[in-house]
Parts: structure tokens; sequence; C-alpha cells
């Protein structure tokens, strides 16, 4: 009751707020609405998007925060063919105003088209060339097909200009976000407690132990969202963490095969697949056409969501490298069972919170006040030789995402929970800060 009651105060400030907006009469640009425009090229950049994030092996957190920019970007190229909206310059953390189109007829279908190749080729800096040239390659072809669509070339070429205008802009906020600087840095882990994280492979490098400092797209610092550790660390057999532990290793010595099936449906690892947050954006994806999404719609899902799961992994990424808590299968070994192993290979880095729980609960919280309680099928895996699976809401399924890392015998139930409330907050925050306009409600 109190989400729902949040939501829809949300939403009535929406319709009022004006504040950010331009006078309707400056808007002069004349052309298709963009609620008239098929949504099925944006759906396209981020399939694509997704193949390159698995092909690169980009980091969960890096790829969130991919993911985030070509949310924002499309929404940006597409902002002025809407009656009502209006820009996220001035409401994302060290956005300014973005270019505003000059009078004239703009195709925002080719708007999007020229801003998302430049975007994606510039912010994929530490990819293949092959990759990169994709980008641009797709950029051309759906280009090409919007001059076969609209068939007038003024048209087309004014479009490419001010979508790589603002596409400048973009890229050259981006720069500024701290990512590189977060890039080759050494990294020793503390030592000296028994509660600290140790490596399970001291052959592999910890995994991004300085995400936490990049710059957060909603949230005003990093560790606004934090769910503290309400768990101290003990080892006597009757304290809350060995049970929560012994609960891990019970768990995994007798998995159902739903369990094990659920395990792997949620596995999304890097380099295998786009990482946790791109099997969100596939979700995203099929929405697209389970909804009859139009494209302002879809464009501001891909904002919001896509924005909700970077700041849930950058507050996640800071809160696990300053808690650093030892991982389950390093607790057993040393105080229940030298020769236990979980049932998935423990990640390279810090246990609390989970990363899957607090991208999950943030992804389903953002849906979720976007469409409402919708039942779906998510046949996202199917790619991957695995069959669908079938959720009554969005929450549902963040509820398996997040369970899926204790069966996977990875995360305490400390980390899952308080990761989803970590990500929820996160959500929140985005929907109290980000004006867009008012989007459909589920029924």
């Amino acid at each position: 009751m109190f989400r729902v009651t949040r939501v829809m105060a949300l939403m009535a400030l929406l319709l009022l707020s004006t504040t950010l907006v331009p006078a309707r009469e400056t808007r002069a640009q004349q052309g298709v609405p963009a609620t008239e425009l098929d949504p099925a090229f944006a759906v396209e950049w981020m399939d694509l998007l997704y193949q390159k994030v698995m092909l690169e092996e980009y980091t969960p957190p890096a790829a969130a925060r991919l993911y985030a920019y070509a949310g924002i970007t499309l929404y940006e190229s597409i902002v002025w063919g809407l009656p009502t909206n209006q820009s996220l310059g001035g409401q994302l953390n060290g956005l300014g105003a973005l270019p505003f189109p000059e009078d004239g007829e703009y195709d925002w279908a080719a708007v999007a088209d020229a801003a998302l190749g430049t975007v994606l080729h510039a912010l994929t800096y530490e990819s293949s060339d092959e990759t990169r040239a994709a980008f641009l390659t797709m950029r051309e072809e759906q280009l090409a097909a919007r001059l076969d669509e609209v068939g007038d070339e003024a048209v087309i070429n004014r479009s490419i200009e001010y979508g790589d205008e603002l596409a400048a802009e973009i890229v050259d906020w981006s720069e500024a976000d701290g990512y590189r600087e977060t890039r080759g840095r050494k990294y020793d882990a503390p030592t000296g407690d028994p509660s600290l994280w140790v490596l399970t492979n001291p052959d592999l490098p910890a995994l991004e132990p300085y995400f936490g400092e990049v710059r957060t797209f909603a949230l005003y610092y990093t560790d606004e969202c934090d769910v503290r550790l309400d768990m101290p660390f003990n080892t006597e057999p009757e304290s809350t963490f060995y049970r929560q532990a012994l609960e891990v290793m019970t768990v995994g010595n007798d998995l159902s095969r739903e369990q094990r099936d659920i395990a792997q449906y949620w596995l999304d690892n890097l380099g295998e697949t786009g990482t946790p947050a791109g099997h969100w954006l596939l979700i995203e994806n099929q929405l697209v056409e389970q909804l009859d999404l139009t494209l302002d719609l879809a464009a501001q899902m891909y904002g919001m969501v896509n924005i909700a799961m970077a700041d849930s992994f950058t507050s996640c990424w800071g809160l696990k490298y300053r808690v650093l808590l030892l991982r389950p299968e390093t607790y057993i070994n040393e105080y229940i069972n030298p020769r236990w192993r979980p049932y998935i290979t423990t990640p390279m880095f810090p246990e609390y919170p989970s990363g899957h729980s607090t991208v999950s609960g943030a992804a389903a919280e953002m849906l979720t006040a976007l469409f409402g309680q919708v039942a779906f099928t998510d046949s996202s895996k199917v790619q991957f030789g695995m069959g669908s699976r079938a959720y009554t809401s969005f929450d549902a399924a963040a509820q398996e995402a997040a369970i899926s890392r204790l069966y996977g015998g990875i995360h305490y139930r400390a980390a899952i929970e308080n990761g989803m409330d970590m990500g929820r907050c996160v959500a929140l925050h985005a929907l109290d800060r980000i004006v867009m306009n008012q989007l459909t409600q589920g029924e």
C-alpha cells in the first residue's frame, strides 16, 4: 500500500511539474511525433549492446554503466519529439543543459540512431576494433533505413547533425564520471581480521575494487542507500552468522532440480552473458512487445530502469569493498566443513551485499512503478539453450534472482535480503529525483 500510494503521488507531481520544461511554444520542430514511431530499432540497439558486453567480458558494474548511458542517450534523442516530456539535463549528476534542436523537421528515430552509434562507439574505448565498428555499422544501416522510410534527405541530415551534437555532450559528460580513473589500479585486500574477505582463487585479481568511486546518476552519493550489515561476525554454532553459513551449506548439499535450474538461469556470468543488468535489459526488450510500448514509453523505460540498475551496482560495489565480508565458502571451509564447495564458483569480489539482489530489487521496483503488476514470461535465456520462465510480477522475478545466489552457495541470506532493500531504495530515489512525465500504469 505504501509503494502504490507513493508512486501515485509521484506521478501526480510529474504532471504538475513544469519547472524544468521549456515553454511549449519553443517546440517548433515538425515531423512525426516520437509517440508514433516504432520502437523496434531501439530494441535492436539494446540487443547489440548486450551482445557486445558479453563478447568483450565487461564486468557487471561496467556493463550496467554502459546500459545506463545507452538508455539516457535514447531518451534524450527523442525527448523534443514528445509533447510534454522534458530533458534529463540538470537532473542527473554532472549533466548540464543539453543541446536544443533548431527549428525544422526532424526524424527522431534517426536522431537516436546517430546519437547511439556515436556514444556507444566512444564509451567502448576498451573494446576491440570489431566491437566498436559494429556500433558504427548499426548506425549507418539504421540511418539508411530511416532515409528509405522518410524519403527526405534534408530531414535525415538535420537529424544526424543534431544526434551527433547531442552525442558529443553525453560523451563529454561520461568522461568526467571517474570510470577511467578506476582502470588498472592496484588493489591489496586488507588482512588481519577473520571476518575479512579473501580471494578464493589467489591467481585472479579482485574485481572492480574501485567502482564505488564512479559517479552515480541519480543518487547524490554512493552510500546513500547503504543497508548496514546487521549480522555480527561470529563463529559460535548458536550465532546468527554461523547459522546463516550453515544454511548455505545445507541448502547447497541438497539442491532440487528446480533450485539448480534457478541458480543456472540467473547465473549471468561476465563473458558468458551480458551480466545481471543485461538479463533485466533483455526483459525490458521483451516488454516492448508484450506491453505494445510506443517509442516514448520504451525510451522512458530504458532510461529509468537502466539508471536505477547502474546506480544500484555502483552503490553495491562501494559497500562491498567497505564491508569486505568473507564469502560463505571461506567461512564454511574454516569453521564447518573444509571440503565443502558451492554449486556456483565463488566470484572474485567481497560477499556483502549481493549484487544480483541489489540490481534485481532496483529493476523490479522501477518496472513496477512504471507499469504496475505485470505477469510475464522471460525467454532471454533461450539463446543459451535454456527454456523460458514465467513470473507473476517483476518482484517475483527479482525474488527468484536473489534467492538463486543462496542456491548457488555464494551469499548469506543477509546479503540477499538487505541487497534487495538496497536496490529498492535506489529505484525510489531515482523516481523521486527524475522527472520525465507521467507513465502509463498497468491494469
